[in-house]
């Protein structure tokens, strides 16, 4: 294929309009996991496992299709993932339940990951000098993205239209990359066009120390970032304060920093901002988690925003930079990496831990006189209605977590009629919130250590001569045997 018929341009273009249909996607789930948990009576544990399926399964596609950019061609493969945005949408908006909006969220999360196998390689190949500040630039379209798709989904709240309008929008991005990139020709990756096979890059991988120590730090700094928001929309909305819009600012601010990575970048190494960066994410959360009011909760967001913005692309071209021959494979295992932790631990965790505080905020005579007056009620209501009332009216001391939340929700949205779903949904809200806000709280220590490890990486470059010397080290460095 000749280098004239490659256009980077519109190859990076169609890049960032896929990184746009992921990021709608992350917002329309989101956007919906408050209003999941009504219609469909799930608790967050329930709605953690949809959110967290949304990340895990991005990870597994990574993983299986990074190796295959050059195998089978990143333009299959980009038709694979506009056949999964609209397979996922469907299943989304003709759900009867859990297992089929579980699903939906599993097929979105595969289209997702393969949009990130092909276009983080594909963007180093079309850009081998600027790595790091072009994959910011095109990364940048994923906050940027999920502060335009808040937007609309707010809109949609405005219009009181069906929450399935949500998911919709997630084909508007998608099919603008399909038209982009579906009769594009592609190059061949940076490792196929230097002569170096798969199996190289599986011996390179192996053979480096450096990336196994980022593997393991990405799956800490992606669940500081996408695990808080994930859930800071639905957490916010049970307070009263508007959180998609919450979302919408941290993702702008998020958008706008990438947009100027390069400057950032130019000046002052990515170990150095990746310390000072997640150090700011742990000030943010801490703040977050005893946020109270509009004020406050803004302050703090914007906090956790400013220290969030840079560090999942910076975390890739490091790893681009430093460890040269791992190609796509490192690519796609670093991002792997983060998401499956997002999404088999941190997302569901956040869910469990929000279930387990939530009688936290809650007086016991309030819940326990709700218990009372379903028990006493003539309408007619769910035999785990009953037994939930029955063992909350029963506690001898504290509420208990599962059946006070199963009861709250229950009431709330009508088991035993519009006066007792009254009386309901105001405690139910404050109990949401405030245990949701104190799961970000478990986050902060992990921030703080990866701070930490990340200043131990700043010295040893230092004493090794500098960042671009060690880069330069890199790429020289001999091929794995």
């Amino acid at each position: 294929m000749a280098t004239s018929d490659i256009r980077p341009a519109r190859l990076f273009a169609g890049s960032c309009a896929a990184i746009t249909a992921l990021a709608f996607s992350f917002a329309a789930l989101s956007a919906v996991m408050y209003q999941l948990k009504s219609e469909f009576l799930l608790d967050n544990a329930q709605v953690g496992l949809i959110g967290g399926a949304g990340l895990w399964g991005m990870a597994i596609s990574q993983v299986s299709f990074s190796p295959l950019c050059d195998l089978v061609g990143m333009r299959n493969l980009m038709r694979l993932a506009l056949v999964g945005h609209v397979a996922g949408v469907a299943l989304f908006i003709f759900a009867p339940g859990f297992s089929t909006l579980f699903a939906g969220a599993l097929v979105l999360a595969i289209a997702n990951g393969v949009v990130e196998a092909v276009c983080n390689p594909l963007t180093a190949t079309l850009f081998p000098d600027r790595k790091a500040g072009m994959l910011n630039r095109m990364h940048l379209w994923f906050p940027g993205g999920v502060a335009l798709g808040g937007l609309v989904a707010w809109g949609i709240d405005l219009a009181h239209l069906d929450w399935r309008a949500k998911l919709l929008m997630v084909l508007v991005p998608a099919a603008l990359y399909g038209a982009l990139l579906l009769r594009e020709k592609f190059p061949p990756t940076e490792m196929a066009a230097a002569g170096h096979k798969v199996s190289d890059s599986f011996k390179a991988v192996a053979g480096s120390p450096l990336l196994w120590g980022f593997l393991a730090l990405m799956t800490v700094t992606m669940s500081l970032e996408l695990g808080p928001n994930r859930w800071i929309p639905a957490v916010l909305q049970a307070g009263g304060l508007p959180g998609i819009l919450v979302l919408v600012m941290i993702n702008g601010v998020m958008a706008v920093t990438r947009a100027n990575a390069h400057a950032i970048l130019s000046r002052v190494s990515p170990p150095v901002v990746l310390m000072v960066s997640t150090l700011t994410v742990g000030l943010g959360l801490l703040g977050l988690s005893y946020a109270s009011g509009l004020a406050a909760t803004l302050v703090t967001a914007l906090i956790f925003a400013i220290g969030i913005a840079i560090v999942w692309p910076t975390m890739m071209g490091f790893v681009a930079e430093r460890t040269p021959r791992t190609g796509a494979l490192g690519l796609g295992l670093m991002a792997a990496a983060g998401s499956l932790a997002v999404g088999v631990v941190t997302t569901p965790l956040l869910g469990r831990i929000a279930d387990e505080h939530l009688p936290d905020a809650l007086a016991k005579p309030a819940v326990v006189q709700l218990a009372s007056r379903v028990l006493a009620t003539p309408v007619a209501r769910s035999p785990t209605l009953l037994a939930d009332a029955r063992t909350v009216a029963a506690a001898p001391g504290p509420l208990p977590a599962d059946a006070t939340g199963d009861l709250l929700r229950r009431a709330a949205a009508g088991e035993a009629g519009p006066a007792i779903a009254t009386a309901a949904q105001p405690l139910l809200d404050s109990g949401e919130n405030h245990s949701g806000l104190l799961s970000f709280r478990y986050l902060v220590p992990f921030a703080f250590l990866v701070s930490l490890i990340f200043g131990v990486v700043v010295l040893s470059d230092r004493r090794a001569g500098g960042y671009r010397a060690q880069v330069a080290r890199a790429r020289l460095a001999p091929a794995a045997e």
